[in-house]
């Protein structure tokens, strides 16, 4: 039984006339009859009552048409989303991210564009530190991930894995208002190292935890520090109290420069930056995957 012998019968089912149904299908009604009649053989049943004027199904006929007419349309159906997903257009994509970088627009626009570009795209975005994140996509269970780690430190580790774009993002001091600082936008580390340094635990961003030691060694001071918190946001709050001071992505400046009780200064200091990444498996062969690389690759090129 092929396709076109259910187009045929369906046609004629509903025009209940080989006449019309030929018509309709662009044939002469004598192949049309020879394609219901082959039809009927390999099903090993009479489908139509042929009246004097016209058809109709019977009894088999009906049982037939209610088990097969969804047919066309399923297999138009399937057709139209294999194409989709071989471009790249459907399916699902599992994308990770660090806490600091949700702030960074790279990664909330660049989301967001893919997603207007991709409406049939369903993402599912889970948040870790990056030595997690980095892992999972490497084992699989994420297809990409942005995190804070160098090219470099990536690929010393992991030779399965590619990173896509890495941008430098400068670190920003955040204190308390109630700090007495000279009247100024800049500030070095040495002129903190007096005041409690409030961070991510190392082991939830060992990255970013070792490049702020960095810029203390740089400066040649060593940071107090007796409290440490797992969230960003818990961070903040309590800066904003007064319990002391953090480094962070200056992308979080556009998200908190407006709340109460705290502000921001640029760090002087030339290590004040840290990476965020792109990572994804090198031999990677999801063309969604290599769409969303694309689109984010793209939109930093833009901006």
């Amino acid at each position: 039984m092929e396709l076109r012998h259910i187009r045929y019968f369906l046609a004629v089912a509903d025009a209940k006339s080989f006449t019309y149904a030929a018509d309709a299908l662009g044939i002469s009604q004598p192949p049309l009859s020879m394609q219901i009649r082959d039809l009927e053989k390999e099903v090993g049943a009479v489908l139509f009552h042929r009246l004097p004027r016209g058809v109709e199904l019977n009894a088999a006929g009906e049982e037939f048409y209610k088990n097969i007419h969804e047919i066309p349309h399923l297999i138009e159906r399937a057709t139209l989303s294999s194409r989709m997903a071989s471009r790249g257009e459907l399916g699902r994509l599992k994308v990770g991210f660090t806490s600091s970088s949700t702030f960074n627009p790279i990664v909330t626009m660049g989301i967001k564009n893919f997603k207007d570009q991709y409406k049939n795209a369903i993402l599912k975005i889970d948040e870790a530190h990056t030595d997690s994140l980095i892992q999972r996509v490497n084992n699989g269970s994420i297809d990409i991930a942005f995190v804070r780690a160098e090219k470099s430190v990536i690929e010393e580790t992991f030779d399965t894995l590619d990173i896509n774009l890495t941008i430098q993002e400068k670190l920003s001091l955040v204190t308390s208002v109630n700090t007495v600082f000279p009247p100024q936008e800049e500030l070095c580390v040495k002129q903190l190292s007096d005041r409690e340094l409030i961070l991510c635990p190392r082991e939830y961003s060992v990255h970013m935890y070792e490049t702020i030691m960095n810029i203390f060694d740089k400066a040649g001071c060593s940071p107090l520090m007796k409290q440490t918190t797992p969230q960003i946001s818990s961070i903040i709050n309590l800066v904003s109290t007064g319990l002391g001071y953090s480094i962070v992505p200056d992308s979080m400046r556009s998200i908190f420069s407006h709340m109460k009780g705290i502000q921001f200064y640029t760090i002087k200091d030339d290590e004040a930056y840290v990476p965020l990444s792109l990572v994804s498996r090198r031999y990677e062969r999801s063309v969604m995957v290599k769409n969303f690389i694309e689109s984010i690759v793209k939109m930093h090129k833009e901006t």
